[in-house]
């Protein structure tokens, strides 16, 4: 009875301690919340040690519970002194972690110490995700049943801590992940943001800026002192663009065939404002009458010029100038230049700005300063015909004496009882021919004295020369000048005035008497030359043998009142120089490589068909 007592109490003493250590394992979640999964292995594998006074006990976690690295641990009732004597034991029971534990033998040798030890294998996590855990006993019982009910609920407590921490773990992650996803999107965001309020600023300034240079475009388009038009072109250059898609190349060709497209053209011209001096230039009582059409301003001269607008706008030009006549509102005429300023194709020119600007006075004062010219020429022609006067005198006495000369010996022949017809009808003849020579003498000085505007016509320069020769032939002999002419024979005509022309000749050749006047120990030889020039020109030129050309007052011949004559005025080679060039050509002078200068200009040459 005793014994059974006894029995019944140890079985008792083990039933409690099985009870109390079965609490301890089920408190052991409360202890490892909120720790890593190593700290949760070492705790359990300090608790089973010491619980079921094992040998040892070795857990190895798995990469996806320890982040990425296998974890191994082990507790040993004898001290371990070296970490190699870990990979020892993990190698020596590498068999029993990877095998199937109910098929793995239970007893080996003890991989921590002598002899053999007893060993549980067991799995953690509900589907052996997470290790595996390994603890060995040298105790011939063991492990007991009771021993193993406490193995699988320590295992399956530490299965559920391990999940609690690999979830724990997976949220920081996350967590983490998302913060960082956050940090990194909120720093995009103020990036994105502080682009955006530099956009908007930057956006704010352009529309300040733009709000600015439109006004400051306003004023000067409403205060310039010029004319401005801003029109709209672009249904003209719709329709020039159909006319290049029906094949339409060359359309200066087709606008002469076609006028009536210039019509059309200006009537498809928008006008989208003007400024106050158009206004007040047309004569408007306000701009809302000028923005109606351009007909109301155009005149047929201005057609033509509107025409050359065309086809600067159809060649893709992106300037046009011109002059031209248009007239007010109250039909007053208007000399201007205009501007136009076309964008690069291919702008549809729906904003072009047109500058006019009113010419009409400076027209007046050119043909003021025309006029002027003229009479100076005039005044500049009979001064030198007045120092011909000796030379002209005695071309005229010439024949006028042999007509009287003729007159008496046509008396004498026919006074006889036997009139001698021949002989007085041969001197009938000469006195014909000395009267047509003075008449030509006379008919010349009367053509350079003659006071007319400019008249340009079609005229051969070599004849021109001969006839100023002719005139300035008694001088030249008069001052012992050896004159020789070499001109061209087939010399193309200039559109030019003769009278003018001539002029010009005449006071280059009086110029080189004169420079030849003081000439003693060299014969004065003057050379009057013509020929074809470069691209279609007429080169006049005038070459004599006298005191030369002083360097010093090169650049200052042709200024007008400039003289290096003691009675001379200094305006023939100043006019000289203005008629040539408004012949469009050029008057130069030049030294001799020898004694003497040389004069020449040119002038356009005219093809015959012209």
């Amino acid at each position: 009875m005793k014994v059974e007592m006894e029995h019944t109490d140890g079985e008792i003493k083990r039933l409690k301690a099985c009870i109390n250590d079965l609490i301890s394992v089920l408190a052991l979640p409360a202890i490892w919340s909120g720790q890593e999964p190593s700290q949760i292995v070492k705790t359990l594998l300090d608790v089973l040690l010491g619980m079921l006074r094992l040998n040892f006990a070795y857990a190895r976690l798995s990469d996806s519970i320890s982040g990425g690295t296998p974890i191994a641990m082990v507790r040993s009732a004898q001290p371990l002194t070296l970490n190699a004597q870990l990979q020892e034991i993990g190698q020596i029971l590498n068999p029993w972690l990877t095998g199937d534990p109910h098929t793995s033998p239970l007893v080996i040798p003890n991989p921590t110490g002598e002899g053999k030890v007893s060993i549980a294998t067991l799995r953690l996590g509900f589907q052996d995700e997470f290790g595996v855990l390994v603890v060995g006993s040298q105790r011939a019982d063991f492990p007991t049943d009771i021993e193993m009910l406490l193995l699988r609920v320590a295992a399956n407590q530490a299965g559920i801590g391990l999940q609690e921490a690999h979830l724990s773990s997976e949220q920081r992650r996350t967590a983490e992940k998302l913060d960082q996803r956050i940090v990194r999107r909120t720093r995009q965001l103020i990036a994105v943001n502080e682009e955006l309020r530099k956009e908007i600023i930057e956006h704010k300034r352009a529309d300040a800026e733009l709000r600015e240079s439109e006004q400051r475009y306003r004023h000067i388009f409403q205060t310039a002192g010029v004319s401005i038009w801003e029109e709209d072109f672009s249904q003209v250059t719709a329709a020039i663009d159909d006319l290049k898609a029906q094949g339409v190349r060359n359309f200066s060709q087709y606008i002469a065939a076609h006028p009536e497209f210039i019509q059309q053209a200006i009537s498809m011209v928008k006008i989208i404002d003007v400024n106050d001096a158009t206004v007040k230039l047309f004569e408007a009582q306000s701009k809302d009458e000028l923005l109606v059409s351009l007909h109301k301003i155009f005149l047929p001269k201005t057609e033509e010029v509107f025409a050359g607008e065309l086809i600067a706008i159809a060649e893709g030009r992106t300037n046009f100038e011109s002059e031209t006549v248009l007239q007010t509102l109250k039909g007053d005429k208007l000399a201007v230049l205009f501007t136009i300023a076309f964008p690069r194709q291919p702008a549809k020119l729906n904003s072009v700005l047109v500058s006019i600007m009113d010419i009409t006075e400076r027209k007046r004062a050119d043909e003021a300063l025309h006029k002027t010219q003229a009479e100076l020429a005039h005044v500049t022609r009979v001064a030198t015909l007045g120092e011909l006067t000796a030379s002209i005198a005695h071309e005229v006495n010439q024949p006028l004496a042999a007509i009287v000369t003729n007159g008496n010996a046509c008396l004498r022949w026919l006074a006889g009882d036997s009139p001698n017809l021949d002989e007085a009808r041969e001197t009938a003849r000469r006195i014909i021919r000395d009267g047509n020579r003075a008449g030509d003498v006379i008919g010349r000085i009367r053509t350079l004295l003659r006071k007319t505007g400019t008249e340009k016509e079609l005229l051969d320069m070599n004849q021109a020369i001969r006839e100023v020769v002719a005139l300035a032939e008694g001088e030249v002999r008069r001052n012992g000048v050896a004159l020789r002419t070499e001109l061209t024979g087939d010399l193309p005509p200039i559109l030019g005035d003769r009278v003018e022309l001539e002029q010009v000749v005449l006071n280059l050749i009086m110029n080189a008497i004169e420079a030849m006047s003081a000439i003693g120990d060299r014969p004065r030889e003057l050379v009057v030359r013509t020929q074809s020039g470069e691209v279609d020109q007429v080169c006049v030129t005038v070459q004599d043998s006298g005191i030369g050309l002083d360097p010093q007052s090169m650049g200052r011949i042709f200024d007008a009142f400039y003289t290096t004559k003691s009675q001379g005025m200094g305006m023939g080679l100043a006019i000289s120089r203005s008629i040539v060039e408004n012949h469009g050509g050029q008057l130069w002078a030049v030294p001799n490589e020898g004694p003497g200068a040389t004069f020449q200009f040119t002038l356009q040459a005219c093809s015959k068909q012209e």
